[in-house]
């Protein structure tokens, strides 16, 4: 097996967890939600919400390329339309400016990040970020995160015009790390993008699985190792 060269992440659900930012996405929606004269309560207004993103993301995944801010839009005016409610592009402006704000005060990287990837680098790989994200979104978590001198690049879905499990992506982040995919290791949290992609582009997948209830399924695509925590990477260079 030829030696790694590069470690690139997926992003969000890997470096960190979507759960921190729950509370600021759910208070964002049910303030949207009384802007627009929705008098629903907040389970039924995160319940709306919850069906109308299930909806938009099954309705945009088998694209090569989609923009994020597209598809959340979508989730939103679905949301919205369910209780007869009319969208107002102020208040749309308003809620992602709330939800920034509200990102601010929670955001939390997963334990032991930061110290991973700066051994990463300080061993000489290649370590890299390719995520399903657009590119505002992008240099907003990662100004939150403070993880900007720990990356020697940065792949996003909007940058790349290609979205996870699509093969775009996964080229161009080969191309910034200048190494074969066989040389680079890939780390994610979903297999249906992170997984299926990597190994049809012939890295070495690594699952990060941090379901405590139970085990990764053990059906295709699977993954070439998987880990529970982000240290555990180390083990695997």
């Amino acid at each position: 097996m030829p030696a790694t060269q590069a470690v690139l992440f997926d992003f969000g659900g890997t470096l960190y967890d979507y759960a921190t930012l729950q509370a600021a996405e759910c208070e964002s929606l049910v303030e949207l939600a009384r802007w627009a004269g929705v008098e629903a309560e907040p389970a039924a207004v995160l319940l709306a919400h919850r069906e109308a993103l299930r909806r938009a993301f099954h309705a945009y995944l088998p694209r090569r390329f989609y923009l994020h801010r597209d598809l959340f839009r979508d989730a939103v005016l679905g949301m919205l339309e369910h209780f007869g409610a009319e969208p107002d592009p102020a208040h749309l402006d308003r809620y992602r400016a709330a939800q920034w704000r509200r990102h601010a005060r929670d955001f939390t990287l997963r334990d032991g990040v930061v110290d991973t990837l700066r051994t990463l680098r300080a061993s000489g790989l290649h370590v890299g970020i390719v995520s399903n994200i657009d590119e505002d979104q992008l240099a907003h978590l990662l100004q939150l995160a403070q993880l900007q001198s720990c990356f020697d690049s940065l792949v996003s879905s909007e940058q790349a015009q290609s979205c996870k499990p699509d093969l775009a992506i996964f080229a161009a982040a080969l191309e910034r790390a200048g190494c074969q995919a066989q040389e680079a290791l890939f780390v994610g949290d979903t297999i249906a993008q992170d997984i299926a992609g990597a190994n049809r582009a012939g890295m070495r997948s690594v699952l990060l699985w941090h379901r405590d209830e139970r085990d990764p399924p053990m059906t295709d695509p699977r993954p070439h190792h998987v880990i529970r925590r982000i240290p555990e990477v180390l083990d695997l260079v």
